[in-house]
């Protein structure tokens, strides 16, 4: 944007109207201390704001976060928010506690939302294959 020949340049002035003033203000306070203070919510929607204009530290911060937070209850969501925003470290953590603990979290009512919403997202998680995608991911992460 600041580098080649647009607007933004020209003006001096960037804008950013996608996101909220308090996600956009601690993206802009990380920039400038490398610290943010997370809670889930926030940790979401900096890790998108993180992925969109590509500062991977951030991005790297908010999934250690929110791996951390990973558990039962929030398996399913964060399993599809990973997939979404290439988020391979919670993708990893996430589809492993989902295999480990099919048979429970399949009961849950976030399973059968996801199933509505995404059934080829689900579908991968019960694919056996999903063995081979973690060894990947893991190679690579």
């Amino acid at each position: 944007m600041l580098e080649n020949d647009m607007e933004e340049r020209r003006s001096g002035i960037i804008r950013i109207s996608d996101v909220s003033y308090d996600v956009l203000r601690a993206f802009v306070d990380y920039l400038y201390t490398a610290e943010a203070c997370l809670d889930e919510q926030m940790a979401y929607d900096l890790l998108i704001l993180a992925e969109k204009y590509e500062v991977k530290h951030l991005k790297a911060y908010c999934e250690k976060f929110l791996v951390s937070k990973l558990n039962w209850d929030n398996s399913f969501v964060s399993y599809a928010f990973a997939h979404q925003h290439n988020a391979k470290h919670l993708l990893q953590s996430a589809l492993s506690l989902i295999t480990d603990n099919m048979d429970k979290l399949t009961k849950r009512e976030e399973y059968m939302e996801l199933v509505e919403k995404d059934p080829r997202l689900v579908a991968l998680a019960f694919d056996p294959s999903h063995l081979k995608i973690l060894e990947i991911l893991k190679i690579v992460c």
